[in-house]
């Protein structure tokens, strides 16, 4: 399990993370969602300490992370998957240099490594690119890539922050798919920061919604977007009753 509690992130005077509370269960896909700027990428950041937060607590499987020291966090993230927004692909590496970069101090043989790498990718449908570079991919390849590095650790808790944003809209879908494809084991909890709707609807077993740096709702995607009880649900389901 997965528990947030009072999470707090201020920026000088500018209190970006309101209290923050909220609890995920194993296996659980949970998208988190509601307009720009209400601290989504924020929080889910916060949660393996990319972002430090200025108060509040994050729990995980029974361990506090805020309470980790750096060697024992370093450690403790070899579980954690994370896809980010702009790729963070590493343009003089080659597909598979860059799957297997997480794990390079690891201790593991060459052979294992490699192969692990080749596991990944397979499940992002990017083996045959092992040695391409990223400059020759396009933006759906390259977060396919991103996806299968945060793979290769075999992580029991997978942090997505709009893995869609920086790609043009007809790329949106192959990766969307990928992703789809993850949350279809419930072999670990996978939260996604995501503005498209009916991909949440779709993929999703609670949607959290969050306006003005705190969780305002939360529920499955039926009852947030047919019956809301925040204004920003409404504007959801409005959104979705137009199309």
């Amino acid at each position: 399990m997965l528990e947030v509690k009072g999470l707090i992130k201020r920026y000088g005077h500018k209190e970006v993370l309101k209290g923050v509370n909220f609890k995920i269960n194993q296996g659980e896909t949970v998208a988190i969602m509601g307009p720009s700027g209400c601290g989504k990428s924020t929080t889910i950041r916060c949660l393996n300490r990319l972002t430090e937060p200025d108060d509040g607590k994050v729990i995980f499987k029974g361990l506090s992370i805020m309470e980790l020291p750096e060697d024992r966090l370093l450690n403790w993230r070899k579980e954690v998957g994370f896809v980010f927004q702009k790729f963070n692909l590493i343009d003089r590496l080659t597909v598979l240099e860059n799957v297997m970069l997480p794990l390079i101090k690891s201790g593991l043989k060459a052979e294992d490594l490699k192969e692990r790498a080749i596991l990944s990718l397979k499940k992002v449908r990017m083996e045959e690119e092992i040695d391409s570079y990223p400059n020759e991919l396009s933006g759906g390849q390259k977060q396919r890539i991103g996806i299968a590095r945060a793979l290769i650790v075999e992580p029991s808790l997978m942090l997505l922050d709009e893995p869609t944003a920086s790609l043009d809209p007809i790329l949106v879908k192959e990766v969307l798919e990928v992703i789809e494809n993850l949350t279809r084991k419930k072999d670990k909890i996978v939260i996604i920061v995501t503005h498209e709707v009916s991909f949440a609807l779709k993929v999703a077993d609670i949607i959290l919604l969050m306006n003005n740096g705190v969780v305002v709702e939360r529920g499955t995607p039926e009852d947030i977007f047919e019956n809301p009880i925040s204004e920003v649900g409404r504007r959801y389901k409005e959104l979705l009753d137009y199309y």
